[in-house]
C-alpha cells in the first residue's frame, strides 16, 4: 500500500477508536473488540442520511468495524444555523458527521459526488454524478475497507424518496460485484486487492413496508431483527441513547433527536449474497481464524487481558497489550494487522492515560515564517516510560535517559519553520468542480478530510525493548471565559489575504460605484500592487499601488468601477502581488460550538452585475429565518434594510415600507404565531408582507390572511420552463415587467415546500413542473388585504439572489412592491 495513503488510513482509524480521553469501560470494550474481526459499511446519499442506531449497535455491541459511506457531503442543503450555503455547508457538513462518528464508534467516508440539490429520478442522479466515476469512488471504499456486509439506507427504488437516495442503494449493488472483479478499475489494485462482500441488506424503513414485523415473521430468512434499544453496561448506555446523540450532531438540518431507552427493533432485508438464518454474520467467520494462521494463542492473550483488566490500574495491561501486538505482527494479514496494531496502540496509549500534544501560541500559522512550538507529554501511570524522539518532515529531536514522572509533565519550546507552502483549505475544494469533486491526489479517495498542518511524531520506550509512536498535528488551544477550554489544528495562512467587502456588486446599466477590498499582510510592509480583473466592457484601473505598513492591519482599497451600458456580468478574480509573489487567497472561518472550527482560504472572485432593476420603496425590516443572504442582497439593490427581531413585531411597522421574512422564519421562529394578527394588521393598513417558504412539518398555524397549505411539492429542475399564467398581474408588471426569460439561468431548483389548497382570494400567477409532471401553481401566493398586500413565495429567492440571477432580482423586487401602483378594483378589473 502506498505510504502516504497508509499513513492517513492510520491516522483516521487512530481518531475513530477514541475521540477523546476514553474511560476505563471503553479501553475494556477496546480489548474485547481486539478479538473481533468483522466489518459493515453502511451506505446512503447524504450527511444525516445514516441510521446511528444500526451504526452505534453494530460498533458497540458487535464491536464489527462499522463505517458510514455518504456519497456527498450535502453542499446542496439548507442551513439552519447559519447563511453558509453549497461548499461552505458541506464543510459543516462533514464536520458534524465526523463528530457523529466520534459519538457512536464508526468511522466515515465520502465519494466526490457535490450535492446538486433534490432530484426526483435516479436517472437524473447518476446521469449528473457520471455512474463510472461514482461506481469508481464506491469500489475503492469497499476494497480498501474490505466489509463483510453492506447496509443500504434506502431501496433501489423509488421508495426511496428522492433520486440521490435510490441511486445510493443502485450504486452499492453494482459496486458488490464490480469490487470483487480484478478487471475492473484495475488501477485501483497498486493499493488495494479486489474484494468480494458476502451479504448486502437494506435497512428497511418503515414509511414503505408498514407491516414489516409480520413480514418479518411469515417471511423467515429474509428480513434480520435488530434490537437497537439493548443496554451496555460497560460504557453506560443503551445504543439507542449513543444513537440520539450521534443523530443530534446534525445541527444544520436540525436533526436533534430523544435519547431513547428500551427495547427498538431495526429490520434488515437481504437484498444480495448468501442466505442466513438469523444473524447478518451467520456463516461469517469474524475471529481471527479467519486470517488462516494459527491464532488461537493470540486470542487467549486478548481474552485474558481483558479478564486481568483493572479498571483502577488499566496501565496494568500494557505488557498484555503489547504481547498482543507482537503476534498480531505474526499472524494477521496485511489489512487486519495494520487495523488491529492501530487499535492496539491507540489502547496502549488509554491505558498510560499518555497526554501528547504540540501547541502554536498563535491560532495562524504564517506560510514561510517561523513559530515557536510547546511541545509536551504526559504519563498519568506509574507504568515506566521514556520518551526518545520527535520527528517530523524537517525536525528531528532525540533524547536519553528522559523517563517521564507520573503525572509529571515534560514540556519543552522549539522554533520550528513552517516547510510546506499550502494552506489550509479541504482538499477536495481545492480545484474548481461542477457535478463531482475534482482531487488532484487519488490517494485521497473516501476520506473525509485532510489537514496541512505539520504532523508530529513522538517515540517513547516502554519496558522490553518495545516502543510506542504517536502522532499529533500541531494545535491551537485557549480558554474562553464562558465556553471553558477550546481547541482546533492550527490554521494554516498564506502571508497576504485579499478579502472582498462584497461577494457582489450590482450596478444600474452605466453606473459607477466603489467596488471595495481589504488587504492584510502579516509577513512584510511596503507597496504592492493590486490587479483589479476589470475587462471587458466594464471600465475601471487595472491596477493599483496599495502602501501596507502595519503588518496584521488591514488595508482597504477601493476601484471605482462603471458598468456597461446594458445588462451584463463580469466575475473578477483580483489579486496582489508582492516581490514577484502573487496572492489571491481569501480566509473564511466557521466556527460554531458543536464541531471544531474551519478556516477556508478559496481564491478570491468578486460578481459584478449591471442590470437594470427598478424598486417601490425603500425601507424594509427584515426577519431572519434560518440564515440566507437575502438582506445583504436586498442592500445591493438599493434598499435600506432593518434586520429585526421577533418581539419588534409587537411595536408599529409602518415606518416599513415592506416586511420580509427570510426562509424557515415559522419553523426557526414558533413564536411568531403569537404575532400574526400584529402582522395582517400591518398588511391590512397598506404595509406589504413578503412571506418566503417555510417546511410542513408540524406547519398548523395560519400564515396569511386567508388559508392555505404547504405541500413537500416542489420543482427541483433549474431548466423547468415557467408558465406566466396572468401576465397582466400587477405582481408580474410592476415595477418590472416579468417576461419568461427572466426565468432564464436558474440555479439548482426553482421552488420547494409549494403552497396548495389556496382560498380563491389569493392569485397564483406562475406555474412550472419538473418533466413529466403537472404544473404547480402555488409556488407564488399573492392576495391584497385591506389596503396592503400580502405575498407568499417557495420559490428559492435564497439560492438565486446570492447566485446573481437577473430575473430573480426583478421579480423579488416586484413582491416587495406587491403591485402597489394598482388598487384592488383595478386588479380585478385587469385580470378579467
Amino acid at each position: 500500500m502506498n505510504k502516504q495513503i497508509s499513513l492517513l488510513i492510520a491516522l483516521f482509524i487512530s481518531v475513530s477508536i477514541f475521540a477523546q480521553n476514553p474511560h476505563a469501560g471503553e479501553i475494556k470494550q477496546g480489548i474485547k473488540k481486539l478479538g473481533v474481526l468483522g466489518s459493515v459499511l453502511y451506505f446512503a446519499a447524504h450527511p444525516d442520511d445514516e441510521n446511528t442506531r444500526i451504526i452505534s449497535y453494530y460498533a458497540n455491541e458487535k464491536l464489527y468495524e462499522t463505517a458510514y459511506f455518504s456519497l456527498t457531503r450535502g453542499d446542496g442543503g439548507q442551513n439552519l444555523i447559519g447563511d453558509e450555503k453549497g461548499d461552505l455547508l458541506g464543510v459543516i457538513r462533514t464536520q458534524e458527521l465526523l463528530q457523529a462518528r466520534n459519538i457512536d464508534g464508526g468511522e466515515q467516508y465520502f465519494s466526490r459526488a457535490v450535492d446538486f440539490g433534490y432530484s426526483k429520478t435516479v436517472d437524473e442522479t447518476l446521469e449528473k454524478w457520471n455512474e463510472d466515476s461514482i461506481l469508481y469512488d464506491a469500489v475503492w471504499v469497499i476494497r480498501q475497507f474490505q466489509p463483510d456486509v453492506i447496509i443500504t439506507r434506502f431501496p433501489p427504488t423509488s421508495d426511496a424518496g428522492h433520486g440521490h437516495h435510490t441511486a445510493s442503494a443502485v450504486v452499492a449493488i453494482k459496486a458488490m460485484d464490480l469490487a470483487a472483479d480484478p478487471t475492473v478499475f484495475p488501477d485501483q489494485l497498486e493499493q488495494f486487492s479486489p474484494w468480494q462482500v458476502n451479504r448486502l441488506f437494506i435497512n428497511t424503513g418503515r414509511w414503505w413496508e408498514p407491516n414489516i414485523d409480520s413480514l418479518y415473521i411469515v417471511e423467515p430468512g429474509k428480513y434480520a431483527k435488530v434490537n437497537i434499544g439493548e443496554y451496555n453496561s460497560i460504557i453506560g448506555k443503551s445504543y439507542s441513547e449513543i444513537a440520539g446523540m450521534s443523530r443530534s450532531q446534525h445541527k444544520s438540518q436540525g436533526f436533534g433527536a430523544a435519547l431513547s431507552k428500551g427495547n427498538y427493533f431495526e429490520y434488515l432485508e437481504l437484498k444480495k449474497g448468501d442466505q442466513f438464518v438469523n444473524d447478518i454474520m451467520d456463516g461469517i467467520d469474524t475471529t481471527w481464524s479467519r486470517t488462516g494462521s494459527n491464532t488461537a494463542d493470540l486470542q487467549r492473550e486478548i481474552d485474558k487481558c481483558f479478564q486481568d483488566f483493572e479498571e483502577s490500574a488499566p496501565w496494568r495491561s500494557v505488557n498484555h497489550l503489547l504481547k498482543i501486538r507482537k503476534q498480531i505482527a505474526t499472524n494477521a494479514n496485511e489489512h487486519w494487522k495494520e487495523r488491529k496494531s492501530k487499535e492496539v496502540d491507540e489502547l496502549i496509549r488509554a491505558c498510560l492515560g499518555l497526554v501528547v500534544e504540540v501547541l502554536s501560541e498563535d491560532e495562524m500559522w504564517i506560510i514561510g515564517t517561523e513559530e515557536n512550538l510547546s511541545f509536551t507529554a504526559l504519563n498519568r501511570s506509574s507504568y515506566p516510560i521514556e520518551l526518545t524522539q520527535i520527528t517530523s518532515a524537517n525536525f528531528d529531536t532525540s533524547f536519553s535517559e528522559n523517563k517521564l514522572k507520573e503525572n509529571d509533565w515534560f514540556e519543552f519550546e522549539r522554533n520550528v519553520k513552517l516547510v510546506d507552502n499550502r494552506s489550509t483549505h479541504p482538499y477536495w475544494l481545492r480545484n474548481d468542480h461542477d457535478a463531482f469533486f475534482e482531487i488532484s491526489d487519488k490517494g485521497m479517495t473516501g476520506i473525509p478530510e485532510s489537514n496541512v498542518a505539520p504532523q508530529f511524531s513522538f517515540t517513547f520506550s516502554l519496558e522490553k525493548n518495545e516502543t510506542i509512536s504517536v502522532t499529533v498535528p500541531v494545535n491551537y488551544k485557549y480558554v474562553d471565559r464562558v465556553k471553558g477550554e477550546l481547541s482546533h489544528t492550527v490554521f494554516i495562512s498564506p502571508s497576504i489575504i485579499l478579502h472582498p467587502i462584497n461577494d457582489m456588486v450590482i450596478f444600474k446599466p452605466g453606473e459607477k460605484k466603489l467596488v471595495e477590498f481589504n488587504i492584510t499582510s502579516y509577513k512584510e510592509n511596503g507597496s504592492f500592487d493590486f490587479y483589479s480583473g476589470i475587462s471587458g466592457d466594464w471600465s475601471g484601473p487595472q491596477k493599483v499601488q496599495v502602501e501596507v505598513e502595519n503588518i496584521g492591519k488591514p488595508v482597504r482599497v477601493s476601484v471605482e468601477v462603471e458598468a456597461p451600458s446594458n445588462a451584463s456580468e463580469l466575475l473578477i478574480q483580483p489579486y496582489v502581488t508582492a516581490n514577484g509573489v502573487r496572492y489571491d487567497q481569501d480566509r473564511i472561518i466557521i466556527d460554531y460550538d458543536h464541531i471544531e472550527a474551519q478556516m477556508l482560504t478559496p481564491k478570491i472572485t468578486t460578481n459584478l452585475i449591471s442590470l437594470d432593476v427598478k424598486i417601490d420603496g425603500e425601507h424594509i425590516a427584515y426577519l431572519e429565518g434560518a440564515g440566507d443572504e437575502v438582506p445583504e442582497m436586498l442592500e445591493e439593490m438599493g434598499y435600506h434594510v432593518t434586520k429585526i427581531q421577533v418581539a419588534d413585531l409587537g411595536q408599529d411597522l409602518k415606518q416599513y415600507d415592506a416586511l420580509v421574512f427570510g426562509v424557515r422564519a415559522y419553523n426557526v421562529h414558533p413564536e411568531l404565531a403569537i404575532y400574526h394578527d400584529n402582522i395582517m394588521e400591518y398588511v391590512e393598513n397598506g404595509g406589504r408582507v413578503v412571506m418566503q417558504y417555510n417546511t410542513s412539518r408540524g406547519m398548523d398555524i395560519p400564515l396569511g390572511p386567508y388559508p392555505f397549505e404547504l405541500s413537500r411539492g416542489r420543482v427541483t429542475d433549474e431548466f423547468a420552463n415557467a408558465t406566466i399564467l396572468e401576465s397582466k398581474d400587477p405582481i408580474l408588471s410592476f415595477p418590472n415587467a416579468i417576461q419568461e426569460r427572466d426565468f432564464d439561468n436558474w440555479v439548482q431548483e426553482r421552488g420547494l415546500y409549494i403552497a396548495t389548497n389556496w382560498s380563491d382570494k389569493y392569485r397564483a400567477p406562475i406555474a412550472w413542473n419538473d418533466p413529466g409532471e403537472d404544473p404547480l401553481a402555488g409556488s407564488l401566493l399573492v392576495t391584497n388585504y385591506g389596503e396592503g398586500v400580502y405575498v407568499y413565495t417557495s420559490i428559492s429567492f435564497f439560492r438565486q439572489l446570492p447566485a446573481g440571477v437577473p430575473g430573480a432580482f426583478k421579480l423579488f423586487s416586484n413582491l416587495i412592491a406587491g403591485g402597489k401602483a394598482i388598487n384592488k378594483l383595478e386588479v380585478k378589473k385587469d385580470l378579467k
